[in-house]
């Protein structure tokens, strides 16, 4: 059997869509275990190889995306299943989107699944933001990172015909004509939406949003001017910035990306936010009972399908900044670390 999904889906999807959601540099330090968002060393490590005699995997894999197909993260997972390296699986892995309440109905369905290894889900920026704000009882020690698939500040973005060029520009107007921009978010529960949330709170502005299923959805209702700007990851709009349709004029990044050098950090243009580095992730896991033979092999197929020169070359057709490679113990001090910043923010 066919090891990953065709490739011409895979292409298809590519051309046929604008991306979807949620980046940042891991650490190589333990995470604290009273951090409440990552596990003890002893929960989470890296797991020992599979025996010679293990039979996994006996059957087709499922992997669970809790958004729309063609967002950021859809785009990711199928592009990361698509470049496992020939000869490491022989089965199938079938993606299931199933979007709904900021990442939630598909996280519940995947934490409610069984724990035999044949069900992938997702964790991200969105689904840790969650947790943060007390939205859900799901938290980061539920799973087992498998590998970290992307990493990347969020671009803001305004139609090509807007009457500002720069973030300063976009404040001023904000300030002068209160409650009258509508920005497209994917809900209150997605790390796009925090960026609002830091720039009314610390900046004094008066924006409304409105929720979509996706990124995507979000940048596509911008372009229509269903509403006045978005915040996506920088696939989500790469094809309409190519077009000329929309302008990014600023990111919510600590540093410019490579494939925007010209664009600002929101932190260089105001004191208020010179701490911001709100980034979108996502990382590909198992449920934390999953069979040691089952997470072993899976660590292995997705860390060499998220290094290769395969998915390092889709992330930059579309975008995205290169992921470096991490172990278990660097993405679990990453999520802590993300969970200790929206914290602080939400505080």
């Amino acid at each position: 059997m066919k090891k990953k999904l065709a490739a011409m889906f895979l292409a298809a999807l590519m051309l046929s869509s604008v991306l979807a959601g949620c980046g940042g540099k891991g650490g190589d330090s333990t995470p604290s275990p009273d951090s409440g968002t990552a596990p003890s060393d002893g929960d989470q490590t890296q797991t020992a190889p599979a025996p010679e005699t293990s039979s996994y995997p006996e059957k087709d894999l499922t992997a669970l995306v809790y958004w729309a197909a063609g967002g950021t993260t859809d785009t990711c997972v199928r592009s990361v299943i698509n470049a496992i390296p020939e000869g490491m699986l022989d089965k199938n892995i079938i993606v299931s989107n199933v979007a709904g309440g900021s990442g939630l109905v598909g996280a519940t369905q995947f934490v409610n699944s069984s724990a035999d290894g044949y069900t992938i889900g997702v964790l991200n920026c969105d689904l840790v933001l969650n947790h943060a704000l007390g939205n859900t009882d799901i938290s980061s020690d539920q799973f087992i990172p498998l590998a970290c698939i992307e990493q990347d500040p969020y671009l803001f973005l305004v139609p090509a015909d807007a009457p500002y060029d720069t973030f300063e520009e976009f404040v001023d107007y904000v300030k002068a004509n209160p409650g009258t921009i509508s920005i497209g978010d994917t809900g209150s529960g997605a790390v796009p939406h925090l960026v609002y949330t830091v720039l009314n709170k610390f900046l004094g502005l008066d924006m409304k949003t409105v929720a979509y299923d996706s990124s995507a959805d979000s940048v596509i209702a911008t372009v229509s001017g269903e509403c006045d700007a978005t915040v996506t990851a920088p696939g989500a709009a790469a094809g309409q910035l190519e077009a000329g349709t929309l302008k990014a004029i600023a990111s919510s990044g600590a540093e410019r990306l490579s494939a925007y050098p010209d664009v600002p950090c929101m932190s260089e243009s105001y004191e208020e936010l010179k701490d911001m580095n709100i980034l979108s992730w996502i990382m590909v896991v198992a449920l934390k009972d999953s069979p040691s033979d089952a997470v072993s092999f899976l660590q292995e197929i997705f860390s060499a399908a998220a290094t290769s020169d395969e998915y390092a070359k889709t992330l930059s057709d579309f975008s995205f900044q290169p992921v470096p490679a991490m172990d278990n113990a660097a993405m679990l001090a990453f999520v802590a670390d993300q969970a200790d910043y929206y914290a602080s923010v939400l505080g």
